[in-house]
């Protein structure tokens, strides 16, 4: 989370010198779905991540984006097998079990805008299409499980940013993640909802 903050600060200090380009820093509420609400059931309010859009004429862009998701769930006195490493047998264990999925998505983005530069509001649908590496761990007492893998992924977006000067907008937006099982189904299929709310600097159009 620091990194991309010191990132996006550098390169907003870039700002003046971009030409129908935009940066942009958002954070992010997650809601998983799928396997990834069975493991981890609550939602993430602890993400963000970094875009980078350059404009081909007035209503397209083309760009990419890097970001950082969290989830974790507390489940108090649970039960659940577990099989080590090394080891055929099955042991069953209670206690208080503490799960996380970690994942870091890398996409490429295309977008395209319903309106041109001079309205006051900007809406857009878009896809992102990429990977995202994934970890998955479990702790229970003084045991714990990782595991991480790179998935293919996608994201389809839909938003809108609101120009408040020449350089400067908010955006917001909504995206369906997914990213496909890895490790023969030890990391999950991915697949999340997430709420984007961020700042934009803008190059001249």
């Amino acid at each position: 989370m620091k990194k991309i903050l010191v990132i996006a600060i550098l390169l907003f200090g870039l700002s003046p010198l971009l030409k129908a380009q935009m940066l942009n820093l958002n954070y992010q509420i997650s809601v998983p779905l799928g396997d990834i609400k069975d493991f981890t059931d609550k939602g993430s309010f602890r993400g963000a991540d970094l875009e980078y859009h350059q404009f081909l004429g007035d209503y397209f862009s083309i760009g990419g984006a890097i970001g950082w998701n969290v989830f974790y769930h507390n489940l108090d006195h649970h039960t659940n097998d577990f099989r080590f490493q090394g080891n055929n047998n099955i042991y069953t264990i209670t206690g208080n079990q503490y799960r996380y999925i970690n994942t870091v998505p890398l996409m490429a983005i295309g977008r395209y805008y319903f309106t041109d530069n001079t309205t006051s509001v900007r809406p857009f649908v878009g896809l992102g299409v990429g990977t995202r590496w994934t970890e998955k761990r479990l702790e229970v007492g003084q045991y714990s499980s990782t595991i991480s893998r790179w998935q293919f992924s996608f994201a389809p977006e839909v938003g809108m940013y609101v120009p408040l000067s020449d350089q400067i907008a908010l955006n917001f937006g909504a995206r369906y993640s997914y990213g496909t099982r890895a490790a023969h189904g030890r990391v999950p299929e991915f697949q999340s909802f997430t709420f984007n709310i961020g700042l934009i600097l803008m190059g001249a159009q």
